[in-house]
Parts: structure tokens; sequence; C-alpha cells
């Protein structure tokens, strides 16, 4: 039996450790260990913890609605554009609410399409909601404040008469 190693050592050369007794190779299954822990850490969190909250298309219809409240009209640019917003608001809601394609929909063909799914004061209302936008949107006028926190009410008052509770969005 060899009592010193460096007597092998002296005389062939070459010491031979195994490749699992390495440092290498240790710190490479440190770095898979700490991977396959970061992986199931992620998967437990987005299972579990990190839930997708449903949001009624209502409430996202109200919010967009009510940043545009402040909304400042000086010129007919101005007028155009929050009325294209307001459109959009309403195409969106509608494209949410009845799981259908409005928003490639001009005004009109959104209340004749509409017609396969609401009622016909819902529809009269929403005719006359794009009635009105029509006007400030293609015949260049310009919207005074009270008439744009008038149509926002209008708007409201369509939501309101077609949101169901069980109609949700992912946030």
């Amino acid at each position: 039996m060899i009592q010193d190693k460096d007597q092998l050592i002296d005389i062939y050369d070459i010491w031979y450790q195994p490749f699992y007794r390495q440092a290498w190779f240790y710190n490479i299954l440190i770095i898979l260990a700490l991977a396959l822990l970061g992986a199931l850490l992620y998967f437990i969190y987005t299972k579990y913890v990190k839930k997708t909250k449903l949001v009624d298309c209502s409430v996202i219809a109200y919010q967009q609605l009510d940043s545009l409240k402040n909304f400042q009209i000086v010129s007919k640019q101005d007028s155009k554009d929050c009325y294209f917003k307001v459109s959009l608001i309403i195409k969106t809601y509608l494209a949410c609410r009845y799981h259908a394609i409005f928003l490639r929909l001009t005004d009109k063909e959104i209340v004749q399409h509409a017609q396969d799914y609401m009622s016909d004061s819902d529809i009269r209302l929403l005719h006359r909601l794009f009635q009105g936008m029509t006007f400030l949107k293609f015949e260049h006028e310009v919207a005074a404040h009270d008439k744009l926190e008038k149509d926002i009410q209008l708007i409201k008052e369509f939501i309101e008469n077609t949101s169901q509770l069980d109609d949700t969005k992912e946030a």
C-alpha cells in the first residue's frame, strides 16, 4: 500500500481523477440544479399564484370613457380624434360583449350586424350614437365639450342596457 500519494505522481507523472470529482463537473451540476429549481418555482408561480383576472367588458369601456371626459377639444382635428376614439371604444365593447368581429366594420355595417345580437331599442340607440358621431368624424365639425359629455352619457346608457354579468375579458 502506498503511504504517500506524491510517490504515485512522481513515478507515473499523472494523477487520475474521474470527471465526476472535478470542480467543473460540480459547477455544472449546481447550475443545472438551480435552473431546475427556477423552472419549478416559475411553474408553481404561474399555476397557483398568478391567476388571470377576469374583468367585465363594460368595466373596461367605462374606464376608457371616463378617461375621455377630460379630453380638451380645441380644433377640428381634436374633435375628429376624440370621436374616433369613442367609436373605437364602442366597437371594442361590442366585440368583447358579443364575441363577434366589429372592429373592422364601418358604423353602418355595425348597426346592420348588431341586429342579430341586440334588441330594437338598443339598435336605435346605437344608430343614433353613430349618426351623431359621423358628422363630427367626417363633416369637419367641432364638437363642444357638452356634446362630448352627452354622447359619453348615452354610450354609458347603451353599455348598461346591453351588459350582462357573465361577459368577461382577461385583463
